[in-house]
């Protein structure tokens, strides 16, 4: 008879040797003889989980620990099988006994936090998060997830900070040179902004880090480069994405049935109070739901819901809630509502998820809206534009097809401004001579070349200012700082605040003489919202479709003065309008005199070019809706 010992010796030897299923019976044999043995029970669900065999690892990891309560090692396997099935809750729970068993565990700790950051549970992760950096302080992974739930929380100083104390002898890695070129939009150096820039770009991302190039993806679209680059690291993203999805065949099939109706599906985190989301419900509410059965899929936790969620679930038959599902599991949520068309309505913007387009979860993709660039990604069809928002070629760098609309890409919405002003020049020091440049973005925007542009404009209008609207007060000393670099002194610069008042931060645009569009990302609903009040808009259109968004509201709009072709051109417009108050004057009163007829405000009519873009492309993929079965076809 095999003796407990030798049993535990083959099993181990199996596995070893690679022979999984050999080691797991050896190893159930063992326990036969002694069933109460954790440390088996716990390597049968390791090479369980190694396998694939998901439910059948928990329940050895939950014996094991059953055996041995005060084990961490059980706790912390758990942990990870629910953090990597989406079951976040379950991870926390069990990431927390682990904490309890170990209070010093990195692995715990760290896990714990992440967990919660994926529960939207930020202020509650950040002291396990603050905990492990403390234990490690050179550890990548925890540095990293410190570095993310201070973002989340909005704490984006202390993160910059961070990260500066931990770059100093780090070693470079896919997460210090993504954080890096993020970062470096927060300082003043365009010498560390171009390091950094130049590392993420050949960066050797690995598959398991495709997040990570997705940053560098994002943030490309903010920076001067060739649409040639981009259109390479938009196929290396590919490569690594179609790595990760492996040979697994498309999650979406033909429509079993073709009554007419088209199957809508909208994929955003901002089906809330946000200007996206503002926007969206205007759309939503002019679709034609005798052609369209719209389905929303929402990524946001449903700790964001607000009133305007409310209102978007009363609008349609189906409202799914995505954040708690990993990508895989949320794309088979949506491919079994058998949709015909898919839109993205996030890209690569906060609180994307990509992942979800690589199962391909309906016949026909489309991106649309959420940032000026494409994803990437070969599962998505096309990509929204029109006329001006794209030259000729773009296909040729870009993996998306172009999709244009016979109007702008990007509707406007109008907005009644409020009678009470948010502020006065007066209450803002702004003396009563002086020209008044609106330039209400991110710092993310605020590339080199654009605080260059704005430099010399200021240098030769001294009496201009420009007035920023960042949505945290906190932001604000970083801008300083930014500025300052660029030689933009304090004196010419003012801070309007803003609030969540649709209405009440409309007000602010008529503080402003005219605004200064940002180089090389546009503006888009910024823009938009200086028309609706009639602001004039410089802009520089160069050749992405981020650089030429702003361009296309005032190419459908008619208002063309103002719109440059070369650096010299845009200094040149943005003095003229400082300098000369009648020419300022008179495009004000063109792009009011213009704008109620230019079709840009006009939401039915957006929408009804938006529902034929949608059948356009259904028609170029003719397999994406089954055809109606004849009488003599049986199924």
């Amino acid at each position: 008879m095999t003796t407990l010992r030798e049993l535990l010796s083959v099993a181990a030897e199996h596995a070893a040797a690679g022979r999984t299923a050999d080691a797991i019976a050896a190893y159930r044999k063992a326990l036969d003889i002694s069933p109460s043995l954790a440390e088996v029970h716990h390597n049968v669900g390791a090479l369980l989980y190694a396998t694939g065999h998901v439910a059948a690892a928990e329940l050895s990891f939950a014996e094991a620990q059953r055996q041995k309560p005060q084990w961490l090692a059980p706790a912390l396997a758990l942990g990870h099988l629910y953090f990597n099935s989406g079951r976040y809750a379950d991870a926390e729970r069990a990431f927390e006994r682990a904490c309890l068993l170990d209070p010093d565990s990195l692995e715990a700790l760290g896990n714990l936090g992440l967990s919660l950051q994926r529960l939207a549970r930020y202020s509650l992760a950040q002291p396990y998060l603050e905990r492990a950096r403390k234990l490690a302080p050179t550890d990548t992974r925890a540095w990293f997830a410190l570095r993310t739930n201070l973002l989340l929380l909005g704490r984006l100083e202390e993160a910059l900070q961070d990260f500066l104390r931990f770059e100093t002898g780090a070693p470079l890695s896919a997460e210090l040179v993504t954080t890096g070129l993020m970062f470096s939009r927060f300082l003043g150096d365009p010498a560390y902004e171009e390091k950094y820039r130049s590392l993420a770009v050949d960066w050797p991302y690995r598959p398991d880090q495709a997040d990570l190039a997705a940053v560098t993806v994002s943030r490309l679209q903010y920076c001067d480069v060739t649409r040639e680059l981009i259109g390479r690291i938009y196929a290396d993203y590919n490569r690594l994405q179609q790595q990760n999805r492996g040979s697994a065949p498309p999650l979406a099939l033909r429509r079993e049935t073709a009554n007419g109706v088209i199957r809508l599906g909208y994929l955003s985190a901002d089906f809330r109070g946000h200007v996206m989301g503002r926007l969206m419900l205007d759309l939503l509410a002019a679709h034609d739901r005798t052609r369209f059965d719209v389905r929303l899929y929402s990524l946001a936790p449903a700790a964001n819901e607000d009133a305007l969620t409310r209102e978007f679930r009363a609008l349609v038959p189906s409202f799914t809630q995505l954040a708690n599902f990993d990508d895989a599991a949320a794309a088979h949520l949506i491919a079994a509502d058998d949709l015909d068309l898919l839109v993205d309505l996030m890209g690569h913007s906060s609180f994307s998820r990509p992942g979800i387009l690589l199962w391909k979860p309906a016949p026909v993709i489309i991106t649309h809206l959420g940032y000026h660039g494409c994803i990437g990604l070969e599962q998505v069809d096309f990509k929204l534009t029109d006329s001006f928002a794209d030259l000729a070629d773009a296909a040729a760098y870009q993996i998306e097809r172009p999709l244009a609309l016979d109007c702008c890409v990007l509707p406007m919405r109008r907005v009644i401004p409020a009678k009470q002003d948010i502020t006065t020049r007066t209450e803002l020091g702004i003396p009563e001579n002086a020209v008044v440049f609106g330039v209400f973005v991110s710092l993310l925007k605020l590339s080199p070349r654009c605080l260059s542009l704005w430099a010399q404009i200021l240098t030769r209008n001294r009496s201009a200012v420009l007035a920023f609207s960042p949505k945290k007060n906190s932001e604000r000393p970083i801008y300083l700082r930014r500025l300052a670099a660029f030689g933009i002194a304090p004196g010419q610069v003012v801070f309007i605040s803003c609030s969540d008042d649709e209405a009440l931060d409309r007000t602010r645009y008529r503080l402003l003489d005219a605004v200064l569009d940002t180089v090389p990302y546009t503006g888009g609903d910024t823009t938009a919202a200086a028309l609706d009040m009639a602001v004039p808009v410089v802009t520089l259109a160069g050749e992405r479709h981020a650089e030429r968004v702003s361009y296309s509201l005032l190419g459908h709009l008619g208002v063309t003065q103002t719109v440059a072709h070369s650096d010299q051109e845009y200094v040149a417009i943005a003095c003229k309008l400082a300098e000369e108050a009648e020419w300022r004057a008179a495009v004000a009163a063109s792009i009011a005199a213009r704008l109620p007829g230019s079709g840009l405000a006009d939401m039915v009519g957006y929408t009804r070019s938006l529902e034929s873009a949608y059948q356009r492309a259904l028609a170029q993929n003719p397999t994406a809706i089954a055809q109606p079965m004849r009488a003599n076809e049986t199924g």
